[in-house]
């Protein structure tokens, strides 16, 4: 799995972290191990991507749908 981070308001602004520095802004999921199916996701949530390669996400992108699992849920 692969986390990229892309502009909020651009879907094709992605960020590259070759600087080590955080990064925020909405969050693509890219899974390479998934071979049949669509691999890669565009969400609507907000994150930030760390130098060593952690994430964290932040919650939803403003004004966007309420979609999928949520772990306030359970």
């Amino acid at each position: 799995m692969k986390i990229l981070i892309r502009e909020e308001d651009d879907p094709f602004a992605i960020h590259s972290n070759n600087e080590g520095i955080i990064l925020s802004g909405a969050v693509n999921i890219i899974d390479l191990a998934n071979l049949y199916s669509c691999s890669f996701l565009a969400t609507d949530d907000a994150g930030k991507l760390f130098a060593d390669g952690s994430f964290e996400i932040l919650g939803r992108l403003d004004h966007s749908d309420i979609r999928g699992c949520s772990l306030l849920a359970l």
